[in-house]
């Protein structure tokens, strides 16, 4: 999760903030002191971007973890926001409800 958290470029409060859980949870799950529940796995993989097998290490890396694009698990929080802002724009241009 400390992986997944850096290469997103947030810090423990703005996953906590993502992700809808106490700062104070994210340092006892990165130091091992506590287990996610499963609704917080669920939770920390869409704040994360990343696959709950990633986070459970049944994916070895991040890589694969993620499904759109090659590179994709060396974007931050905030490349991905601009990427699915440019998404939404397409989808509006488009037509579309996305």
């Amino acid at each position: 999760m400390l992986a997944a958290r850096e290469a997103r470029g947030l810090n423990q409060t703005e996953l906590a903030k993502a992700s809808g859980l106490q700062p104070a949870a994210i340092g006892h799950f990165e130091k091992n002191r506590r287990k996610p529940s499963f609704a917080n796995v669920r939770a920390l993989a869409k704040a994360l971007e990343v696959s709950g097998d990633y986070l459970l290490g049944r994916s070895p890396s991040m890589k694969g973890a993620t499904t759109a694009f090659r590179g994709e698990e060396n974007l931050s929080a905030g490349d991905r926001e601009h990427i699915q802002m440019m998404i939404d724009l397409i989808n509006k241009k488009k037509g579309g409800d996305g």
